[in-house]
């Protein structure tokens, strides 16, 4: 059991208390308001740099979840990592994601306090990174059969790109 100040008359009462004892302030508010804090979501989509046919509805949806105005929107999708919304609950980050999905485009939802990195490419040689999206997280295992080809080649190492899909062969 801790002692904090009262918001209201700022004077200490039990973390425990629903209500201020000195003043009956309502304690359980600002409780229930801290644990939604810890909780909070973000929704992240891909960056739309290169002109795709998806970019423009895209920008449609973000304009009309966040009320921005159109250069506003477009420099959000060209962001190495576009945060559209951050500090939300699960269920309005799931809403937001939902739009998104019905015009195809992946959104994830993270928790506020996750870091996301991207990498350059051009600038970072010396970090394994995707070289179409910068991402760090990726996946190396081998071609595997094919039908077209058999077993030729199915020992090679190939790598795939966990955020966009994207597959390469690595450089020596």
């Amino acid at each position: 059991m801790a002692l904090i100040n009262c918001p209201e008359c700022n004077k200490e009462v039990s973390d425990k208390a629903n209500v201020c004892i000195h003043c009956g302030y309502p304690l359980h508010e600002l409780q229930s308001e801290t644990i939604s804090n810890s909780q909070s979501k973000k929704v992240v989509i891909p960056s739309f740099k290169e002109y795709s046919d998806k970019k423009i509805h895209v920008i449609k949806v973000i304009r009309e979840i966040t009320g921005m105005d159109l250069s506003g929107a477009v420099s959000l999708v060209e962001q190495d990592i576009p945060i559209v919304k951050d500090g939300l609950s699960y269920n309005q980050a799931k809403e937001i994601a939902d739009k998104f999905s019905k015009i195809e485009v992946e959104a994830k939802i993270f928790d506020s306090a996750t870091t996301l990195t991207y990498v350059n490419p051009v600038k970072d040689k010396d970090k394994i990174c995707c070289p179409k999206c910068g991402s760090l997280e990726y996946h190396t295992g081998s071609r595997g059969y094919s039908l077209f080809t058999g077993f030729i080649g199915s020992g090679k190492v190939v790598m795939t790109c966990l955020r966009c899909g994207n597959r390469w062969k690595p450089n020596n």
